[in-house]
């Protein structure tokens, strides 16, 4: 039962289906991030060459828009993961509903400090190396071969970690439809930049089919939880009289 009493009924209703929206919209963005970013051979072994041909693309508005699509996703994301649980709480996968709850949260906590370095402070790089700084370019290997990069994947781990838990605990509730749990865990799971521009896409397909198919089954178990406390009310009077 996702919904209370008659009293509280409205209350969970609207924050259920702000869950549903936060996950649709996160899967939308996440499916549209790969398409809209600009790609280009990254080796922060060779951090000027890289930055000669990387800094005309990650200057671009492409770019900062991307990821800034990116990071939108990743902070609606955790709404949609909560909304999850407490719809998955109510049946026997309690407890791996939590643990999906609980990685996918760790995971994106450390996705966002990388995100955020690509989105502000390596635009700027590209700039400051278009102006002539060419002195700067170690900076890209001392980001993504330094410990920042054992953060990052370390989060996306953690995230498959999460979503993996959450695709099994949706299978195994069957009120959700598991392929759509699958094949978010599918995309969410193997959500990794170093993949090609293709795969990548594909990838971002996956999250958007299986994210808006549990967003839009997650709107209709809201309304027909509604409609089943909504008929009880009246049958529960009666009884009592």
């Amino acid at each position: 039962m996702i919904l209370g009493d008659v009293a509280t009924q409205e209350p969970n209703l609207v924050r259920f289906r702000l869950g549903a929206v936060a996950l649709g919209l996160s899967a939308a963005l996440l499916t549209a991030f790969p398409l809209v970013r600009p790609f280009f051979p990254l080796d922060p072994r060779s951090p000027r060459e890289t930055l000669e041909v990387a800094s005309p693309s990650i200057t671009s508005v492409r770019w900062v828009v991307a990821h800034l699509l990116a990071m939108v996703a990743f902070v609606l994301l955790p709404f949609g993961m909560l909304a999850l649980y407490a719809y998955l709480r109510a049946g026997l996968t309690e407890r791996r509903a939590f643990r999906a709850l609980a990685w996918s949260l760790a995971g994106i906590a450390l996705i966002m400090p990388m995100l955020g370095f690509e989105t502000y402070v390596f635009p700027i790089l590209g700039s400051l190396y278009l102006a002539g700084t060419t002195a700067i370019a170690p900076v890209v290997g001392l980001i993504y071969l330094g410990p920042a990069i054992v953060v990052f994947l370390l989060g996306l781990l953690l995230l498959a970690i999460g979503v993996i838990y959450l695709s099994v605990a949706i299978w195994q509730d069957s009120r959700l439809p598991g392929w759509a749990g699958v094949l978010f865990a599918i995309g969410l799971a193997l959500w990794f930049p170093p993949f090609p521009r293709a795969v990548r896409i594909i990838d971002g397909f996956f999250i958007g089919l299986g994210g808006l198919w549990l967003a839009s089954s997650m709107w209709r178990a809201a309304e027909d939880g509604l409609r089943n406390v909504s008929d009880a009310g009246p049958s529960a009077a009666l009884h009592h009289r």
